[in-house]
């Protein structure tokens, strides 16, 4: 066999092989991106009238407030996910085109209120270019606490979330900041006293996470009876 023609069915049998193997592949959650997302997320817990940032795993008590920061490095669409164990809620599913602009939830003048109902309050923030097919159903119908376990722990998989403090270079915030309002089962929005949004020193307290194509970052609330 001349070598030309052995070279030929070689290269024909590789795109052959390549083309099963794409068929076979499960279908991605999004569309497939390997940049890197970051962006600037954080909780805010007043308790006592004294107000602290949150860690990823807290301990609150009924009457704790918590309020959520987002400002993301680029254009992206950014999900908030509540469950309190039993139910899953989709908070806010808002396309942030604006680089200057920061979501607060449920506002810069109002807190989440903990109603101590359920032992437990988890919050996630998942910040990506593409729009997740998965959880887009969720502005008309809810989906199972099983179903959404499957599909956080997909994401997270996917994303292999960093804190990049560190490593990366800092990225600003600046211009006025969005405010965006949101209902959540088990959690009553309560008007607390605030300085606002703009001149919100928590806002520069922020810590930047970033992970391969999305950033999914959790905040679990343990509820003291």
């Amino acid at each position: 066999m001349r070598p030309e023609i052995r070279y030929t069915i070689t290269a024909l049998g590789l795109f052959i092989l390549f083309s099963i193997a794409q068929q076979l592949s499960p279908a991605p959650l999004y569309a497939a991106d390997n940049s890197r997302v970051r962006a600037k997320i954080g909780v805010q817990i007043q308790s006592d009238q004294k107000i602290s940032r949150a860690r990823s795993r807290e301990r609150l008590k009924p009457k704790d407030a918590v309020r959520l920061y987002v400002h993301a490095e680029k254009s992206c669409y950014i999900y908030i996910i509540h469950t309190d164990g039993k139910s899953v809620d989709l908070l806010n599913i808002t396309e942030q085109k604006i680089h200057s602009s920061t979501l607060i939830l449920p506002s810069a003048q109002a807190f989440y209120e903990i109603d101590g109902q359920s032992s437990m309050e988890k919050f996630t923030i998942i910040c990506t270019p593409e729009q997740i097919k998965e959880l887009s159903g969720m502005e008309k119908q809810s989906i199972t606490l099983a179903q959404w376990r499957t599909i956080e722990t997909a994401l997270e998989n996917r994303s292999n979330l960093l804190d990049s403090k560190d490593s990366d270079d800092p990225f600003s915030i600046n211009g006025n900041v969005a405010s965006i309002a949101g209902n959540v089962r088990g959690v009553t929005s309560s008007i607390r006293n605030s300085s606002g949004a703009n001149d919100d020193p928590f806002l520069k307290e922020l810590q930047i996470f970033s992970g391969h194509g999305l950033v999914i970052k959790s905040y679990e609330f343990q509820i003291q009876k």
